[in-house]
């Protein structure tokens, strides 16, 4: 994600990244072969690293704490603090890239992001490790194949027959 950002900033800060503006007289220029792969790359690494970090962050905090009442917390505190990231970045940050410049509004992610990694790995030491525990596709392919086998099955109106409980303290409680 950082290596996406930083390359967005590059298109904004560097004229040599973008096309030639355009004159009032003639056509505008597109951009070339170079400037669209910048582009295009950037793109690449913003979403992969988006979509690497984006849906397991919160399960990854949550996972370093035992106690079911402080993951449910840190998953309060976790999507407070995106949320509020989100409007951050939909107002403030738009506002700089808008009235200041769009080097300047990429510039401040790329600062927040790394500030990010810097503070993640000087805690790195104290995450706990979770060792993978079997493949993922495994669990993957048994769920397609029950949900494709029981497809046509009646579903039941009694709430004992499905798997909907919480695991506390006292042991597994039953959620009606």
């Amino acid at each position: 994600l950082l290596q996406g950002i930083v390359l967005f900033t590059f298109t904004a800060a560097l004229s040599i990244l973008r096309p030639k503006p355009c004159s009032d007289s003639s056509l505008c220029e597109g951009p070339s072969e170079f400037q669209y792969a910048i582009l295009i790359l950037a793109m690449g690494l913003g979403s992969i690293g988006a979509a690497g970090t984006r849906f397991t962050m919160g399960t990854m905090g949550a996972n370093q704490l035992d106690n079911p009442k402080h993951q449910e917390n840190f998953f309060n505190w976790f999507l407070f603090t995106w949320n509020t990231a989100s409007i951050i970045a939909a107002t403030a940050i738009v506002y700089v890239q808008d009235d200041v410049s769009w080097a300047w509004g990429f510039g401040i992610c790329v600062a927040a992001n790394v500030l990010g990694l810097i503070i993640f790995l000087a805690g790195r030491r104290f995450y706990r490790n979770v060792k993978p525990q079997g493949s993922p596709f495994k669990s993957l392919a048994c769920v397609i194949i029950a949900a494709i086998s029981k497809r046509k099955l009646q579903l039941s109106a009694k709430a004992q027959d499905y798997h909907n409980e919480i695991i506390g303290d006292e042991g597994k409680q039953p959620v009606a």
